[in-house]
């Protein structure tokens, strides 16, 4: 078992690339110099390989970065973030934090007279809007009035029971009589 744990140690040091190298029969018996654990412990070492397939897995371990899949991030990076919430007021008076008092100048003479001017604007809509109001009730109860004294004088809709018969066409016929007695 142990022979197979080793031949497998082997296999997998020349194969994938290893920080501590897996100890080799050979290695038991010996220590290995202070310089080689140092350079075992900075460098990637890959054992029995070609110089070429060195070079391409160097390039290749120190090209690729290991992240989390995507499915174990909290927020996906193809996805914006929203803007930071505000924080909830607090009702309370805080003794820490002191507030600012903030002095509130007088209002300059163009802002006052701008304001006044807004405020006659509006008055002046308001007083339009009662007044065209007014005129539109006049008028409804002027038609209303009207329409109260015509109701006597409108002719009644006749029911759809009442239907007029069509007389029997007597005098067609005598006329068609006096035709055929001049022919």
């Amino acid at each position: 078992m142990e022979a197979e744990l080793r031949g497998n140690e082997n296999i997998k040091s020349d194969i994938c690339p290893t920080r501590i190298r897996p100890m080799s029969e050979q290695d038991i018996g010996q220590t290995p110099p202070p310089e080689q654990d140092e350079f075992d412990k900075l460098f990637t070492v890959f054992k029995g390989s070609s110089p070429e397939d060195i070079s391409h897995a160097r390039q290749l371990w120190s090209s690729l970065s290991l992240l989390p899949p995507l499915e174990s991030r909290l927020v996906s990076a193809d996805i914006h973030q929203r803007l930071p919430v505000s924080r909830p007021q607090r009702s309370g008076f805080t003794p820490a934090v002191a507030p600012k008092l903030v002095t509130v100048e007088p209002p300059s003479v163009p802002t006052l007279r701008q304001r006044q001017e807004e405020r006659q604007r509006y008055v002046a809509m308001g007083d339009q809007r009662r007044e065209i109001l007014t005129l539109l009730r006049r008028q409804r109860e002027q038609r209303i009035q009207k329409e109260v004294v015509s109701v006597a004088f409108k002719p009644k809709v006749k029911l759809e029971t009442e239907k007029v018969e069509p007389q029997p066409p007597s005098d067609t016929e005598m006329d068609k009589e006096l035709v055929e007695q001049l022919q």
